[in-house]
Parts: C-alpha cells; structure tokens; sequence
C-alpha cells in the first residue's frame, strides 16, 4: 500500500513537471506544428493510397478538367458534367490554385492540397484553445487528437477534392483573429475562405456572429454583414453569368418553386413542410455523427455553436446530399463550429487556476475516448477498412493504366469511371453509359479514343462483348489494347468518313 502511494505521487509530480513544461511558450510554436505535420503525413498517404488504387470519382475528374482548362486560361466548361465549374459553387480562388497543375500532376496536386489545409487545421484549434480559452496543454492536446480522429474530417479527406475544403484553417483562423482583434489577418483570412465557396459568407457572417456577441466590438459586425452580402452577390450575380442566368440553386429547393422568389415564398407557406425536411431521420443521423465523436460537449457552449445553425437547416432543407463521400463538402460549416465551440465548452467545464483553465483528466479521456471509438467505428479510414493495403492495384489496374499511357494528350476520349480523373486533363473527356444497350455509333461520336473496362464490359456476354467490338471498330476505330478485360479503341479514320 505504501508503495503504491509512493509510485502514484512520483507519477503525478512527473506529470506536473512536464505538464508544467508543455505550458510553456516553446510548447504553443512547436506542439501545433509538430502535430499539424504529423496528421499531414496521415491524410496524404491515405488519400494518395486511395488514388493510386484508381479509387477516385467523378468529383476529382470535374475538378481536374475545370483546372487544366483554367490553368491554359480557357473557360472551364466541363464535359465530364453539366455546366461550367464555376456556376455551382462560386470557387472563385480556385482558378488562382488551378495554376499549379502547370507543373505539377493535377490528382496528386489537389490530394496533397487538400490534405495539406485539413491538417493545418490543428494551428487555429490549438491556439484558440490556449491563447483565447486560456486551457493548459493536456486539453489543447485533447481537443487536437478529437480533431484528428474525427470521422467527418477523414470522409471529408477521401471523398474526391472539395476546394471548400481548404476553407476549414480559414474560417477556423478568421475565428481565433477575430478574438485575438487582429482584424487585418482576419479580413485576408475570411476573404480567402469565402472564394472557394459561395455560401461559405453565410459561415463567415456566423463567425462574425460569435465575435460580435463575445468581443462586443463593433467592427465584427463589417464580418457578419461582408459574409451575407457577397453569399448573395455571387449567388444571385456571379454564379448566374458562369450558367443560363438563372438561381443555380434552384433544382436543390425544386419542392418549393422554380426561381428564388417562388422558392422563398413556398417555404414561407408550407412551414410544415419544411419543419419535416429539416427533421428527417438522415439529417438527425447527420447531427448524431458531427457530435457524438467530440462526446457532444460543443452543445454546452451554444452560444458558439448556434449562430451556424440557420446555415446547416438550409443544407438540410436542401435536396443535396449530406451523408457519405457525396455529402462530406456540405458539412464544412458544421465540422467548423463543432471545433470552434468545443474549446469553450472544455472551458466551461474546467476549473481556473491562476493563469490557466485545469480541466479534469476524466473528463479529457472521456473526450479521446469517444473521438477513438467513432473514429474506429465510423470513419472511412477506420481500422476496420485496412488501410494499409491501400495503395495496391490489380492486373485490370495495370492494364487501366497502360490504356491511359496510349492515350495521346490531344485526343477526345470515352472512358468509363475508374480512369475518368486519370483522363480529364484535356478538352473532352466523357464518361461511358455503362450497360448492354451501348452501341457503336453511342460510344465513338465526337471522339478520337474509347475506353471500356470490366465496370462496363464484366456483364456482357461473350457475344455481346464480340459484338460491341465489331460495332466500334466498323466506325473507323482500331482495337489498340485488349487486357484484363480493358479495351482501348483508337480512331484510325476522320470522324467525318466514319459516321
């Protein structure tokens, strides 16, 4: 008994010596750069791993296509999907990043981009927690480790590129500016943020929200009203003139009329309806899931987490996806909030000490705990998943990529979905309409090359499969591969004497 009392004070007086070093300001430079490098190393790999397996979807081959397109200066309309890259988000600095693709390979690009601004996350989170919340090292660290397990982050990750995205450290840094009254950093910060993404004003606006209500400075106000005011220039102006001239967010509220005004005035006089959207049992799960890995403590500092509210209800009024690797960009402005609300709710929960916010330890390893249980149960890089064997690549893999090999960089091509992002950096690139009914003529038309893999072709028959190849190569294309299941046709005649 006496030694294990001695062994518990030695523990304690060695956990307050260090704990007592972590408090330092060596600590605040270095431990959020350490830790935000170290997540960088994590997100990358994945995300490469999952690229180099041909895991990628038609999210990353619109974002490819609309940046080689941008980088030559060309207007990016795509035809790898509908309408022009810029009319449905309003991403607009996304030209300004588009340019590296000038030097550097398109996918891996945005990958390392994209992973590198979820990790720089860390810095924000960090110092709002002990530089505006005031709590010792143990909590930052806490708080840190919840961000890195958290499920949502990691979808948002490995689902394609978001430009939206890298918006996460700015609007976090516009928060802790804001605090810190660097209004300066702010603006550049929160002006960033909002040119990757329309709507991200209205984020923005709630942020600014959060500052005026906490810092009574009247200057938070210019945030609140800059963010709602360009959300709706580039809404009802910008985005527009990229398109047909129409609110491009129409077919997202088509349940309650057709243009802005209609759309406005049917929510207006069908409050239950919309009552009943916003409380649909998916967007209840969606709520469960942003809360439930940081163990809902972010709920006990609302008033850092509500003003988003009238934001994440117009998403989920919304008929646009918010579950899944589909809807991982649209649930930016609540992963934000949760981890801007989080370092207060710790510190409601701490005690003060002289200089410091001490927050029981119980209470931190309920925190990780529950950030290590989601992250294995829910997160797409979950143990469960083996992400270690990412990365590999079948034979049909190999020979996918040697078809792209052959693929002269000028050619128009047809493709089906695992090499569309490996394809779309040129000026026409369509996806192959899998099914037995596909024809000749349907897959060569304003083409030079044709791509089938087993995604299209494992369902055919043998004689359907003879077939198919007979019909392309009769208009005036050569079979130039045929591996693994992977056919590439080249045309060998002028489109014109072919059709």
């Amino acid at each position: 008994m006496i030694a294990t009392k001695a062994l518990r004070r030695k523990v304690d007086y060695q956990l307050l010596r260090w704990q007592a070093r972590l408090d330092g300001e060596w600590a605040d430079r270095v431990l959020p750069v350490v830790a935000a490098g170290g997540l960088f190393v994590v997100l990358v790999l994945l995300s490469l791993a999952r690229a180099r397996s041909l895991d990628v979807g038609p999210e990353m081959a619109r974002w490819v296509q609309g940046a080689w397109k941008l980088a030559r200066f060309e207007t990016p309309d795509l035809t790898v999907a509908d309408g022009n890259l810029l009319e449905r988000q309003g991403a607009l600095g996304f030209a300004v990043l588009a340019q590296g693709t000038r030097v550097v390979s398109a996918i891996p690009y945005l990958l390392v981009l994209q992973a590198g601004a979820l990790a720089v996350a860390v810095v924000p989170i960090w110092r709002l927690c002990r530089k505006v919340c005031s709590l010792r090292a143990g909590a930052a660290a806490a708080a840190v480790l919840a961000y890195g397990l958290y499920p949502p982050m990691h979808q948002l990750n490995l689902a394609d590129f978001h430009p939206e995205a890298l918006a996460v450290p700015l609007l976090l840094g516009t928060a802790y500016a804001g605090f810190r009254r660097r209004w300066l950093a702010l603006t550049v910060l929160a002006l960033a943020a909002v040119s990757l993404r329309s709507d991200l004003g209205l984020v923005a606006a709630a942020i600014g929200v959060v500052l005026a209500v906490d810092t009574r400075d009247r200057r938070a106000t210019r945030l609140v009203v800059g963010g709602i005011a360009w959300t709706l220039v580039a809404t009802l102006l910008v985005q527009p003139s990229f398109g047909d001239g129409g609110f491009v967010h129409a077919a997202a509220f088509a349940g309650y009329g057709e243009s802005l005004p209609d759309i406005l005035w049917g929510m207006l006089t069908d409050p239950v309806g919309v009552l009943g959207d916003l409380l649909q049992r998916d967007n209840f799960a969606v709520v469960v899931a942003l809360l439930a890995p940081v163990a809902f403590l972010p709920v006990l500092a609302p008033r850092y987490l509500l003003p988003v509210a009238p934001v994440v209800a117009v998403i989920f009024v919304a008929d646009v996806a918010v579950g899944g690797p589909e809807g991982a960009a649209n649930l930016v402005p609540a992963i934000v909030f949760v981890f801007l609300a989080l370092p207060f709710a710790l510190a409601r929960l701490g005690r003060r000490n002289i200089e410091r916010i001490t927050v029981d330890r119980r209470l931190l390893g309920a925190l990780v705990l529950a950030a290590t249980v989601f992250f294995v149960q829910d997160s797409p890089a979950s143990p469960y998943d083996r992400p270690w064997t990412w990365g590999g690549r079948s034979l049909t893999d190999q020979a996918r990529l040697e078809a792209v090999a052959l693929v002269e960089s000028g050619d128009r091509v047809r493709t089906a979905a695992p090499t569309l992002a490996d394809l779309a950096d040129r000026e026409v690139v369509v996806l192959v309409e899998d099914g037995p009914w596909v024809g000749g003529r349907a897959l060569t038309t304003g083409v030079d090359a044709v791509l089938l893999d087993p995604t299209v072709t494992g369902e055919w028959s043998g004689a359907r499969y003879d077939a198919v190849v007979r019909a392309v190569q009769d208009h005036g294309f050569e079979l130039v591969l045929d591996r693994y299941g992977v056919l590439l046709f080249r045309r060998a005649e002028p489109e014109s004497s072919a059709n």
